[in-house]
């Protein structure tokens, strides 16, 4: 998968995406990489966006070493948008499983909904225009 993220402090957010073929080592990359990159806050918002993934190789194991590789903590909003069923399917678990988690997990099917969840849809042109540009995570071997 091609994937990436970008942080933009001064508005509190992370902006993730993915493309093509989603598989493990790349979603696990993400993560880890998230949690290292100094310029993240565990309180930050997040806009996941996986409309333009094509297919999903994601084992169960590794949907559940998610929900304890998440670096987001209290206070923190996540919206995951989808475009396909399988994706909203495995958005679900993933969001079942950090039921107990302090940050709040939302799906959504179109974008300009889960940014308004997030309270930045006046801000909508920017983030996108900067999701587009994120750059991707490197996947180890």
């Amino acid at each position: 998968m091609p994937g990436g993220y970008s942080i933009e402090p001064n508005r509190s957010i992370v902006l993730s995406r993915a493309w093509g073929v989603l598989e493990d080592r790349e979603l696990l990359a993400h993560a880890r990489a998230l949690a290292a990159d100094p310029r993240f806050k565990p309180h930050f918002r997040q806009i996941s966006d996986f409309r333009d993934v094509t297919d999903f190789h994601l084992t169960d194991q590794v949907i559940r070493e998610m929900v304890y590789l998440s670096p987001f903590g209290a206070g923190a909003r996540r919206a995951l948008v989808v475009g396909t069923d399988v994706a909203f399917g495995l958005a679900r678990m993933f969001q079942i499983l950090r039921e107990q988690s302090p940050d709040e997990i939302a799906i959504f099917r179109d974008m300009d909904t889960g940014l308004e969840w997030l309270g930045v849809s006046e801000e909508k042109e920017i983030l996108l225009s900067a999701l587009s540009k994120a750059p991707p995570v490197a996947v180890p071997e």
